[in-house]
């Protein structure tokens, strides 16, 4: 079994990190809200079922951004970035997750989509390739062209950095500014960026409430 005791305490354990994982998929606050809330409201209806249901809901939210891939990709290139910001939350930290989520939201669906499979969720090559449907290869090929271009984007190569934010280079790679991931900067300031989301969104509980609303209406229609 797993570790909640009823499913009001899975959402408020876990809907912070849902929201930033999904911020990071497809750019815009409102359509992570929309995802997370449709991903939760199928686990309510399943919850006795599920033995795993952080995995489960996040499974749900992966997959449905991989079908709309595309139309999440135009809106994200198209909009300015909206997302709940911690009070606690220093200047050049907001500017280095801005930078990175909008540095993310340049590349193409698929080279996103791997990347957050495997740099944040820690998906093998192998687990990637099948739930996307292309070859082990295919997964290697995307990932390292999704790398290359934010590295340029981030200011996170030696050497001239066309493009390259030094502002949001500084902090990410200072001192003892990155949570641990070896000696991977990139990864570790994708990181760093949802760590910074979920800090925003712990400070905001409205999706809490309108999710719990929606419940109620799912309950009582």
């Amino acid at each position: 079994m797993h570790e909640y005791t009823d499913f009001d305490d899975f959402v408020v354990r876990t809907r912070s990190a849902m929201l930033a994982r999904a911020v990071m998929y497809c750019g815009r606050r409102p359509d992570a809200e929309d995802a997370v809330q449709e991903a939760y409201l199928a686990a309510y209806l399943h919850w006795s079922e599920l033995r795993e249901p952080r995995a489960w809901v996040e499974t749900t939210v992966r997959r449905r951004f991989a079908r709309e891939a595309g139309r999440w990709w135009s809106r994200w290139r198209r909009t300015e970035l909206e997302v709940p910001v911690s009070s606690s939350s220093r200047p050049d930290e907001e500017a280095a997750a801005v930078a990175v989520l909008r540095s993310v939201g340049l590349l193409p669906p698929r080279q996103r989509q791997v990347l957050i499979m495997v740099c944040l969720q820690g998906m093998t090559y192998r687990q990637v390739a099948d739930e996307v449907g292309i070859s082990v290869g295919a997964v290697g090929a995307n990932l390292a062209k999704a790398r290359e271009r934010l590295a340029v984007l981030l200011g996170l190569t030696s050497g001239p950095l066309p493009g390259g934010d030094p502002l949001v280079a500084g902090v990410l790679t200072r001192p003892g500014g990155m949570p641990g991931h070896g000696d991977d900067a990139l990864v570790a300031a994708l990181r760093r960026t949802e760590a910074w989301l979920v800090r925003g969104f712990e400070a905001d509980p409205a999706p809490t409430r309108r999710l719990r609303a929606a419940l109620r209406r799912q309950e009582h229609p």
